[in-house]
This record gives C-alpha cells, structure tokens and sequence, in this order.
C-alpha cells in the first residue's frame, strides 16, 4: 500500500512532514489514518497542522 502526502492540496514528501511535525507525531497520524482506511476506505484523512491541512492518501 502506497502513502501519498497532500499539504493544503500540493504533493510534498514523507521527509518534509517528517521535519515539520516530528517522527513521532506523523506515526500517530499515519496510524490512525491507515485504521479509518481500513474501516471506511472512502473517507479522506485530513489533519490540521499548524500551517494547514495534512491529507493522507493511501493508495
């Protein structure tokens, strides 16, 4: 399964929200993300950060 991350709507890497938000807090996010896509795989995993909004796309 791939993971494609979106910043205010614009593709940005796993290393860049990694030094924005630090290893533990996208573990959490992505943990979370990945347990409401298995649930629900229609629903879009949004996550305000504080300079805008995280989605997580797993493809």
């Amino acid at each position: 399964m791939k993971t494609k991350f979106y910043l205010n709507g614009k593709k940005i890497t796993r290393k860049a929200i990694k030094e924005q938000l630090g290893a533990d807090r996208l573990a959490r996010m992505l943990k979370e993300a990945k347990e409401t896509f298995l649930a629900d795989p229609l629903t879009q995993n949004d996550f305000f950060i504080g300079n805008g909004m995280l989605t997580i796309v797993f493809e």
